[in-house]
Parts: structure tokens; sequence; C-alpha cells
């Protein structure tokens, strides 16, 4: 008989539970955004509101709060938009402030209906994005493509096989023959990209100051064989003046 008595309960007591989740909107137009926020503690209520009561615009809100009626702290007001043109495409949401403070401004949720959007400004601390940015395009080929100009106090750059090879002993450095004759036929230096691919392309930062810093080292190589060539014609010029002179 015990049992059968605690079973009873037990369901009366989950079909008075289940009955409580279905919320009922108390109105239209019954509150105000001057309502404190603690007067919705302890409660969970729906109405429909509109700017004429100093929500957003028209729409639904939500607002309920889990603590003691006596504070504002821990209540809540979610609007959301009667439609795109009453309200916008987003929710959003105030809160009671600690210590009887009242509400917070409305903040809007970001969705994928408006987080996209040419009038959307973002704040963040830390922005991590898994696949591709685009600023001023829609259709960013790289992880991050930039439509416009970039201004930055400084642009660090990671990138291989730095060209300090060109100082190794077994480097085939082209001679400035050979380098005058592939200028006459392409009208570009050897290992660059002609002005075609750079139009249809760009170039990468990286690539081209190592391909940069290789020609420079090319040329500081040519100048000092250079230098040591003109070292040694003056010395033999300076050897033949001796003979002369003895000579003389």
């Amino acid at each position: 008989m015990k049992k059968a008595l605690l079973l009873s309960l037990l369901i009366f007591g989950c079909m008075d539970i289940m009955a409580q989740t279905a919320i009922n909107s108390l109105g239209s137009y019954v509150w105000n955004t001057n309502d404190e926020p603690k007067s919705f503690s302890t409660k969970l209520q729906l109405s429909f509101v509109s700017n004429g009561q100093g929500f957003p615009s028209y729409g639904t809100v939500l607002a309920g709060g889990g603590y003691t009626s006596s504070q504002d702290g821990g209540a809540f007001q979610l609007y959301i938009p009667y439609s795109s043109t009453f309200g916008g495409v987003a929710p959003q949401i105030r809160m009671g402030k600690y210590n009887n403070q009242g509400w917070t401004s409305w903040a809007t949720f970001f969705t994928s209906a408006n987080a996209n959007s040419a009038t959307a400004n973002w704040q963040a601390k830390l922005l991590i994005v898994h696949d591709k940015v685009g600023i001023g395009t829609l259709t960013p080929a790289e992880k991050l493509s930039v439509n416009g100009n970039i201004r930055a106090k400084e642009i660090k750059v990671e990138t291989a096989n730095w060209p300090d090879y060109v100082f190794e002993e077994d480097y085939q450095m082209p001679s400035l023959t050979e380098t005058e004759a592939f200028i006459k036929k392409h009208k570009h230096l050897p290992g660059m990209p002609n002005k075609e691919q750079v139009a249809a392309e760009g170039i990468s930062l990286g690539e081209m100051n190592r391909k940069l810093l290789e020609k420079v080292e090319e040329l500081t190589l040519h100048l000092i064989r250079e230098q040591e060539a003109r070292i040694a014609l003056t010395n033999e010029v300076q050897v033949l003046k001796k003979q002369m002179n003895n000579h003389d």
C-alpha cells in the first residue's frame, strides 16, 4: 500500500512538472524598460513588446531570474525581434546588475544572420579562425585575403632556405656575362618572376625577400671579385712602373 501511494505521488509530481514547462504570455505591451530587474526574479515570463515601452522594437521578450526578488543581479530580458524590419535579425539581451544597479545596456547576439554583415562591428581580445578571413572580399583565397591597403608598424615573415648558401665554396654563381645574356633574352633577372606572373599571382613576401637577398649577395661577391681584380691590376701597374724606372 505504501509503495502504491509513493508511486502515485511520483506520477502526479512528474505530471505537475511537465505541465509547468509551458510558459504562457502575459499579453502585449505590459512591460516597460524602466521595470526593475528584480521584479522579474524567481519567475520566467513572456510578453510581446514594442519600442513604445522603450524596447528595441516590436518583438517577444523572455524575462526571468533565478535569484531573490530583492536583488537585480541574476535577472535577464531576452529580446527576440518580430521581423527583420521590426527589430532586426538577431536577438538582444540585457541583464540585471549586481547590488541593485539596474539594467545593463542591450547586447546583440552574433549569429549566422548578422555576424558577416557589412554593418557588424567586432571587438575581441582573441579571435581564432579555422579557415579563411576576407577583408573587402567575399571570396578569400588565402588564410587572409585583403582587397585594399594594409598599414602596420612591423610585419614578420617566416621563411626557410635563407640564401647564405651563396657564400658557400661550392655555390655555382652565374657570371655577369651569363646574367647579361639572360636579361637580353627574358627582360628580367634569373630566378625572378616576370611582370605577367606578378600581375596574375602577386608575390610572396618571404620568397621575394629571399630572392632579393640572393641577388644582393651575388652582387656583393661580384663587387668583391671586381675589387680583387682591380687591386691585382693596380699592383701589376706599380710593378711595371718600378721596372721602367729601374730601366731608365
